[in-house]
This record gives C-alpha cells, structure tokens and sequence, in this order.
C-alpha cells in the first residue's frame, strides 16, 4: 500500500464509524448492520452489557435498548492502524448521552457514558467494515 492508499483507508474507516454513530441515533438498523461483517464479533461485557452472540444479537439488543430514547453517541480523535491491506485496528474516544421518555422499559431515565470503542476492521468487497465491536466504559453517570 502507498501513502495515498492507506490515508484514503484511514479515512473510508473514520467515515464507517460516522455513519455507526449516526445510523444507532437515528434508529436506521438495517443500515446499522450492513456496517459489520456477518461474522462479526460483539463484547460488551466491561460497558454492561455482555457478549453478545451474533450481529443478529447486537441489532435486537440496539433496538430494544434505545426504544423510548432519544441518544446521542460521539468518537473523537481515532486511533487507527493498518494491520494489512485488508485489516486494521481503531481506538475511539467516546461520549454519549441517552434519555428515555417516561413509561420506556429502561432502568433509568438517563445516562452519559465515556469510554472507548476498541474496534478490528476487514475489508471486504472494496468496502471496510466492523469485524470486532468492544465498548469499555471509564465513568457513567445515570438518574434513576
């Protein structure tokens, strides 16, 4: 790869996360999941929420989470690394800020999360796309 071909990676992949951040805070799921590759893998264990088995798994649980909510998600500053012409790492700084209407099945009324995405990307098709999602939280802050 050539200098110009792993800036235009670098950039197709900050761009695939974009559209991750936007894609879960409109609720366009079926968007959402063209985003990863079938297989991919989801741990959401140290943010709560799990291991999640399969794509199928992450999309349900998005769905079901976020109903009833308005949410706003940020990544700043990505660090991202190509590991092949095929493969790359990313660690995302992030933010977000939920707020469910009253009456929705959730927990608590609000949360602003901080954390990071760690994130392994493939490229597939001429197309980057998500193979491993792991979100880790440094603070959240909820009211009941």
């Amino acid at each position: 790869m050539d200098l110009a071909e792993k800036l235009d990676a670098v950039e197709e992949i900050k761009k695939l996360k974009a559209r991750y951040f936007r894609f879960v805070d409109t609720r366009q799921f079926d968007a959402l999941r063209a985003l990863f590759i079938p297989d991919a893998t989801f741990d959401g264990k140290e943010a709560g929420m799990g291991i999640l088995p399969d794509l199928d798994a992450f999309i349900a649980g998005c769905e079901g989470g976020l109903k009833g909510c308005v949410s706003v998600h940020h990544g700043h500053c990505p660090e991202i690394e190509l590991t092949s012409e095929t493969t790359a790492t990313g660690i995302w700084p992030m933010e977000d800020m939920l707020k469910w209407e009253e009456g929705a099945a959730s927990p608590v009324r609000s949360l602003h999360g901080m954390g990071h995405y760690h994130e392994r990307y493939e490229k597939h098709d001429g197309h980057w796309k998500i193979a491993h999602w792991n979100l880790t939280r440094l603070r959240v802050d909820t009211v009941p």
